[in-house]
């Protein structure tokens, strides 16, 4: 009979080892959970400062390529000829397009450009989404007009070598 109560004594005591091991491991599970929760949150903030840098100096250095993409279309189509072409006047057209798109995409970004400090994972990542889906339309704008100065400069380059 000893044996039959040493053995429920060692069973009580693992038992009551074994329920505080659990909830132990239930609290350092939900504190783990938390951290990783914050540290999920700070990655996506950060993330959402840098997709808007990139924005915001995407926005900045389109402004100047389209002004210069327009000074160079114009003295390239005025030293061939074509100034009042319909070709300039469409790319002209274009560009003005793209000159009030460049003007509405800054305003969006003006309203995404807030503190998101308090924001959950999900504003975040819509955040997230809504700055990479900017940042592509300005790179295609940005794209055009960088092919458009290389179209001028080769015109440039054949006009040069006719005059020569």
């Amino acid at each position: 009979m000893a044996n039959d109560d040493l053995l429920s004594l060692v069973g009580a005591i693992t038992g009551v080892v074994g329920a505080v091991t659990g909830i132990a491991g239930s609290i350092m599970g939900y504190f783990g959970l938390k951290k990783t929760s914050e540290i999920k949150s700070l990655e996506l903030r950060l993330e959402v400062i840098k997709a808007a840098a990139e924005v915001f100096q995407s926005i900045d250095s389109l402004g100047e390529l389209l002004h210069r993409a327009e000074r160079s279309r114009k003295a390239v189509a005025a030293a061939m000829g074509m100034y009042n072409s319909g070709a300039r006047e469409h790319w002209t057209r274009q560009l003005m397009a793209d000159k009030e798109s460049l003007e509405n995409l800054s305003e969006s970004f003006d309203e995404l450009n807030i503190d998101y400090s308090k924001s959950n994972m999900r504003e975040l990542e819509k955040a997230i989404g809504e700055m990479f889906a900017l940042r592509t339309i300005l790179d295609g704008i940005g794209h055009r007009y960088k092919e458009s100065l290389l179209e001028d400069d080769r015109d440039r380059q054949s006009l040069r070598s006719h005059v020569e």
